[in-house]
């Protein structure tokens, strides 16, 4: 006897896009050879005394910026000095603000996760908390200018990569599916010559899961309990 029930088709889910692969710079205002003020070749020698003599913060990758805020599904960061100045460039409340900017209030995605080192000192063990803070609030405005129904943005800050998986030099961010590899400071906040690279699929590179390990990571993995 012949069955009548359907047959259900299953749907490949398409992957998301990712941008030509590309190496970048971020250099001071004035030196970049793009519209956004960004570079895709090495900078000058007056670009690169000039950002590392600045007493101000340097200008970001203005490129991964505006990745950041078209974000459609996540963003994930593994850096330890994502959240740390370098001394004399600014303050860390300068570094949270234009990390906010990049987080407007239109954001699409949800899934945002920071993966750095603490900032608690013997003097102040609540760095660390106050920042978290900053973030939980911030997605809470996305939040409330988002539609009845629409799914909640999440902003989560670990600050146990140095304690809970000291084995990370490189920097990495994940936007959707698409890897950034940074030489220096994520977001290119560093004052020194160092480059971005972006355009690589995330998913065929194994980065999802190489953050997932370093998220989860037990406290027992770091050099501390060692």
């Amino acid at each position: 006897m012949k069955s009548f029930e359907p047959k259900i088709k299953t749907v490949a889910k398409a992957k998301p896009s990712v941008p030509e692969k590309a190496i970048l710079w971020a250099v001071q205002n004035g030196y970049g050879n793009m519209p956004n003020g960004d570079r895709n070749c090495f900078p000058g020698m007056a670009a690169i005394v000039d950002r590392k003599s600045a007493n101000r913060p340097p200008n970001p990758l203005a490129t991964f910026g505006m990745a950041v805020s078209q974000a459609q599904d996540r963003v994930w960061v593994i850096d330890q000095y994502f959240l740390e100045p370098e001394k004399d460039k600014g303050s860390r409340q300068d570094r949270i603000d234009h990390i906010l900017h990049w987080m407007p209030e239109t954001m699409l995605a949800n899934d945002i996760k920071f993966l750095t080192k603490s900032h608690n000192t013997s003097d102040n063990k609540e760095v660390d908390n106050d920042l978290a803070k900053q973030f939980q609030e911030h997605a809470e405005i996305i939040n409330v200018c988002r539609s009845k129904g629409s799914a909640r943005c999440v902003i989560e800050v670990r600050f146990s990569l140095m304690q809970s998986f000291d084995y990370v030099h490189d920097r990495f961010a994940i936007i959707d599916d698409e890897l950034w590899h940074f030489g220096a400071t994520v977001g290119g906040f560093h004052s020194l010559v160092s480059a971005a690279t972006r355009g690589w699929r995330a998913s065929e590179h194994g980065a999802e899961e190489f953050f997932v390990l370093a998220w989860d990571a037990p406290s027992q993995m770091g050099k501390r309990y060692k």
